[in-house]
């Protein structure tokens, strides 16, 4: 090898072979595997974990099609489950009223509210209940509370006897009051259940149509008397929780013969009358005239305004049994209640359905249910079950010589209103046949 005039001899060509071989082992340790060799790995590592999400991502698309199934199953799932529950509550007000004790033996020590919880879906509104008193009152508290028309929970019940005092004890316990919260669709109202628990409510005085003399279901035979005041004129004021007084007075209580089973049959079907030329027939209630059912009058819009509508002004879209216009007020528990509908129930006819059109116009129903006095000794029962555009709304059961159960339900937006009656065996009686009534039912414009 010869470097210009330089000749290199063989031992100095294996020096610079020696020598261009540790400049490459050099050259190669600093550059490829210092700082080559980890970047590959890191972006090998990279592209990895990059295969992993693809492959992930891809059976996630495959199965897309069955989640968004399911997704909309559990949806769909929990909006029935809600709205056949009826979990609303226009807020804690009507909560608080309807939790003070009935039984006025029991002092209520203590009712703070506690620090709202959020339990998803619902909002909770705890309250500390201190009360004191025998443990009979006690007892039936709790079992009012339970009852409650909204979805409510009793925990931490403790029950201590009272120094001193053999016949009293002091109980204590927090009640949760459950709310979907402010965001939900639906507008708020204390929603009844629809099954499996008692109306716990008293209506208070005043609660039922005006001049029907009632001091309201639940009352003892001695405060349902009839009162002969006249009717409230419109300047009357109205106190709370009573039917506005812009209802078109009741009819005039003339009182009828009690209906006997053995000498009167129940009335047979009555047909709407005929609509004129060109019009589609407007169906309204028969009326009970003498023991006897005639034809009711044609339909009229109810006048407008914020007034309240009596059932019996609304147009009916199904009538079967038929329902009809008592001509006497209704007779329950000893208390008289006019505006009433009623429909003859027996083990022979043990199911009626009443349709009314309500058009969305109306936001709460108010009136009674209960079996007229004159079928005391009936040996039936009526299970009564009240249906909004399909959406069961409230489930009741009424026995002879029972109070009236008091109905107040929401009804913001309801097209169609039904009122489903079924006759079931009760117990012991001389005969099966009763009448079912709808007492001082009226419908509201405004909450």
């Amino acid at each position: 090898m010869k470097f210009g005039t330089y000749q290199f001899n063989r031992r100095e060509k294996i020096l610079l072979v020696l020598l261009a071989v540790v400049v490459g082992i050099i050259f190669f340790n600093k550059v490829v595997l210092g700082q080559q060799l980890p970047a590959y790995l890191e972006l090998r590592g990279r592209l990895k974990a990059g295969l992993e999400r693809l492959a992930a991502a891809r059976q996630a698309a495959a199965s897309a099609t069955e989640l968004t199934q399911k997704a909309d199953q559990a949806r769909a799932a929990w909006e029935a489950a809600r709205l056949h529950l009826g979990f609303t509550l226009r807020g804690t007000a009507p909560f608080l009223e309807a939790a003070q004790p009935r039984d006025r033996s029991l002092q209520v020590l203590a009712f703070r509210p506690l620090p709202v919880e959020k339990r998803d879906p619902f909002r909770v509104y705890p309250y500390e209940v201190t009360v004191s008193g025998p443990y009979p009152a006690l007892q039936d508290y709790i079992s009012q509370l339970e009852s409650l028309p909204a979805l409510t929970a009793i925990r931490n019940l403790k029950i201590l006897a009272r120094q001193g005092d053999a016949g009293t004890v002091e109980g204590s316990f927090v009640i949760d009051l459950y709310d979907l919260g402010e965001d939900n669709p639906v507008p708020g109202a204390i929603a009844l259940f629809p099954t499996g628990r008692a109306d716990g409510f008293t209506p208070p005085a005043g609660a039922v149509a005006a001049g029907d003399g009632v001091k309201g279901a639940g009352a003892t035979s001695s405060q349902g008397q009839a009162s002969s005041s006249s009717p409230p004129s419109p300047s009357t004021a109205v106190t709370p929780g009573s039917v506005p007084v812009k209802l078109s007075p009741a009819p005039p209580a003339s009182p009828a013969p009690a209906v006997n089973p053995g000498t009167n049959p129940p009335p047979g079907p009555v047909f709407p009358s005929q609509a004129g030329a060109g019009q589609a027939p407007q169906y309204t209630f028969p009326r009970q005239v003498k023991g006897r059912l005639v034809a009711g009058s044609a339909f009229q819009e109810p006048p407008v305004g914020d007034g309240d509508v009596w059932l019996e002004e609304l147009q009916v879209l199904r009538n079967v049994g038929p329902f009809y216009v008592l001509e006497r007020p209704a007779a329950l528990a000893g208390m008289n209640l006019g505006r009433s509908i009623g429909v003859i129930l027996s083990k022979g006819q043990a199911n009626a359905e009443l349709k009314v059109d309500l058009r969305g116009r109306y936001t709460r129903l108010q009136g009674y249910a209960g079996i007229d006095d004159s079928f005391a000794n009936s040996s039936g029962k009526v299970k009564v079950t009240i249906f909004a555009d399909g959406r069961q709304l409230y489930q009741g059961e009424i026995r002879p010589g029972d109070y009236p159960q008091y109905l107040d339900l929401p009804l913001f937006l309801v097209q169609q209103l039904t009122f489903s009656l079924e006759w079931q065996a009760g117990g012991i009686g001389d005969y099966d046949q009763l009448l079912a009534t709808l007492a001082s039912l009226h419908f509201s414009r405004k909450d």
